[in-house]
C-alpha cells in the first residue's frame, strides 16, 4: 500500500508542477499568436471546403447538361431517322397505287422492295426485343409475331398481285394496298 502513496503522491507532484507554470508575457503573445495563427487556419480550411463544394457543383451541373444536351441530340437524330425511313417507305408506297395492270411487273418490284424495307424494320424490332427487359420482353414477343404473321398474310397478298388478271387486276393490288397499309401502321405504333 506504501508502494502505491508513494507512486500516486509523485504522479500528483508532477502534474501540478507542469500544470502551474508561472506565466511569461512572451509566453502569452505566443499563445494569442497560435490562437490567430488557428483562426486563419480555420478560415483558410473553411474557405478551401467552400471552394471544393463550388468546383463540384459546377463540375456536376456542367455534367448534367452535358448528359441532357447529348441525349436531346440522341434522340433528335433518331426521331429524325426513323421519320425520314417512314418517309421513304410511305413515298415507294404512294407510287404502288398509281399502277395499271400493263404495268403489273413494275408494281411487284416495287411492292418486294417496299417489303424488303419492312423486313429491315421487323429485323431492327426484333433486335430491340431481343435486348429489352423480360416484363417488357413477354409483351413485346407477343406483339412481333403477330407483325410476322401479318407479314406472311402479305406474301399471299403480294402472291395474288403477281397471278391477277386484268379482271381482278384492282382488286388484288387493294388487297396488297390495304394489307401493306395495316403491316405498316401496326410496325410503326409497336416501333
Amino acid at each position: 500500500m506504501t508502494n502505491k502513496s508513494l507512486i500516486l503522491a509523485t504522479l500528483t507532484i508532477v502534474t501540478m508542477a507542469t500544470g502551474c507554470k508561472q506565466s511569461n508575457p512572451a509566453d502569452d503573445n505566443t499563445a494569442a499568436t497560435n490562437s490567430l495563427s488557428v483562426t486563419q487556419q480555420l478560415q483558410n480550411v473553411k474557405e478551401a471546403a467552400t471552394n471544393a463544394w463550388q468546383n463540384t457543383k459546377d463540375a456536376t451541373s456542367n455534367a448534367w447538361s452535358n448528359m441532357k444536351e447529348g441525349t436531346t441530340n440522341a434522340w433528335a437524330n433518331t426521331k429524325e431517322a426513323t421519320t425520314n425511313a417512314w418517309a421513304d417507305i410511305k413515298d415507294s408506297f404512294q407510287s404502288t397505287k398509281d399502277y395499271t395492270y400493263d404495268k403489273k411487273d413494275a408494281f411487284v418490284a416495287s411492292a418486294k422492295a417496299d417489303l424488303d424495307a419492312l423486313d429491315q424494320k421487323l429485323k431492327e424490332l426484333s433486335d430491340k426485343t431481343a435486348t429489352a427487359s423480360d416484363s417488357v420482353k413477354a409483351d413485346a414477343q407477343t406483339k412481333l409475331q403477330d407483325l410476322r404473321d401479318k407479314r406472311a398474310a402479305l406474301d399471299k397478298k403480294l402472291d395474288d398481285v403477281k397471278n391477277a388478271t386484268e379482271t381482278d387486276w384492282d382488286d388484288a393490288k387493294n388487297g396488297f394496298n390495304n394489307a401493306y397499309e395495316d403491316l405498316k401502321n401496326s410496325l410503326k405504333q409497336m416501333w
